[in-house]
């Protein structure tokens, strides 16, 4: 039953997988911090920052091995198998009363989306060339982002509509779907050639480029995906139902009826995508023109680093504004970083790249939420504080972003 599919039908099959697997994962960040839900589970406001964070510590230890398995095992299954512990991770939200069945929910999730995100990436990159490579990055991330946002609201709205355990358990059923989906449908590529990489020129830099890991690439890189993971995905990801409480209190009333706080959390996580899936792609095909990635990073960590100022602001419109920008940082980040990594990295090697990469990644989405949300439970810093702190933190690496643009380019354009 499996067909012929194209590049572009892979990354879209990929990447709606993707979205359905964020449901779990998304419903969390919106609704856990919520003191009622926090009351509900038996569990405390510090205890909701470790839970974020463990599925990201969890991958700590995963992403490097798991990098290392996709360069010598087939992807199809290890991608179904990433469904599957999605599943199981949801089904443990719902088992029990305190902190332990959700912290064995978050190690299990963190297995499914080392397995997931490096699993993706990895098929995304054997399918492309350096000439499309932020496209299709830039392709898969539209979907990444739709999930992150659409799955948010649905997560929020399940949660006032039938509680958070009915919401998890509906969720597992959608990600055991699409596993059946993905079986029966999606291609094996380990091996596979692109049906535009064909040149020699191209084959030429493929054989320098897997010789070795150019660590003058990934530690920059590294350096850029951790402050982005540590800022977007982390601390303020988990503070934005605080954030959101603070400039909305228990809710919006909109046309006389009141949007609980959860729901509205839950819909500014989904407007807020949009600038995301616009990003994504705009930023990959503007790399893929350019043939360089580093300046277009730079920018788009500027524009993060000016949300961030607004998000710390009291004043309702600027503070909204502001967080509709800071999906613009992170869509960019995630859609360039991996490009850069596959510019000047064998599909021999790739797979180490990226898992290192995302070592650091996982790291700063495991330091964010603890952090933030362990400072503000010990009422250390506000959280306008902590917003300001991050913008200072994203000028760092606007700096980086710039060194690197003039010492690193594609290997392909070295043989040429």
């Amino acid at each position: 039953m499996k067909k012929s599919l194209s590049p572009n039908q892979i990354v879209t099959l990929l990447g709606i997988g993707t979205s359905v697997s964020l449901l779990g994962e998304s419903t969390l960040y919106t609704v856990l911090p919520n003191e009622h839900i926090i009351q509900q589970l038996g569990i405390t406001l510090a205890m909701v920052g470790i839970l974020l964070g463990t599925n990201r510590a969890m991958r700590l230890f995963t992403n490097g091995p798991i990098g290392l398995l996709y360069e010598k095992a087939p992807r199809r299954p290890l991608l179904v198998l990433s469904l599957i512990l999605g599943a199981l991770s949801s089904v443990l939200y719902t088992i029990g009363y305190g902190f332990w069945p959700l912290f064995a929910g978050r190690v299990s999730w963190g297995l499914a989306w080392s397995l997931l995100w490096i699993g993706c990436k990895t098929v995304v990159q054997e399918i492309s060339t350096n000439e499309n490579r932020g496209h299709f990055n830039g392709r898969y991330n539209i979907f990444y982002f739709f999930g992150i946002g659409f799955a948010s609201l649905l997560g929020a709205m399940l949660t006032d509509l039938v509680g958070f355990s009915s919401g998890q358990r509906i969720s597992a059923g959608l990600l055991l779907i699409t596993a059946v989906i993905w079986y029966f449908w999606l291609p094996e590529t380990r091996g596979a050639v692109s049906r535009q990489a064909v040149r020699s020129q191209e084959q030429i830099a493929e054989q320098k480029k897997a010789e070795a890991i150019p660590w003058k690439v990934i530690l920059p890189a590294a350096f850029v995906i951790f402050t982005s993971r540590f800022i977007e995905r982390g601390l303020v990801a988990a503070t934005t139902p605080l954030w959101m409480a603070g400039l909305f209190g228990e809710g919006a009333r909109v046309l006389g009826f009141l949007i609980p706080i959860a729901s509205l959390t839950g819909l500014f996580n989904a407007v807020k995508v949009f600038p995301g899936i616009a990003s994504a792609p705009l930023s990959g095909r503007l790399s893929d023109k350019l043939s360089r990635r580093w300046p277009v990073v730079a920018w788009t960590l500027v524009v993060g680093a000016i949300g961030l100022f607004l998000m710390s602001k009291r004043l309702t419109f600027l503070a909204v504004a502001g967080g509709l920008m800071i999906p613009v940082l992170s869509a960019s980040v995630e859609t360039l970083v991996p490009a850069i990594i596959g510019d000047h990295t064998g599909k021999a090697n790739n797979g180490r790249a990226l898992g290192v990469i995302f070592i650091f990644a996982d790291l700063g989405s495991t330091l964010g939420p603890m952090i933030g949300l362990g400072l503000l439970d010990a009422t250390v810093f506000s959280i306008e504080q902590l917003y300001l702190f991050c913008a200072l933190l994203i000028l760092a690496a606007v700096g980086v972003a710039w060194s690197s643009a003039g010492k690193s380019k594609p290997s392909l354009q070295a043989v040429k």
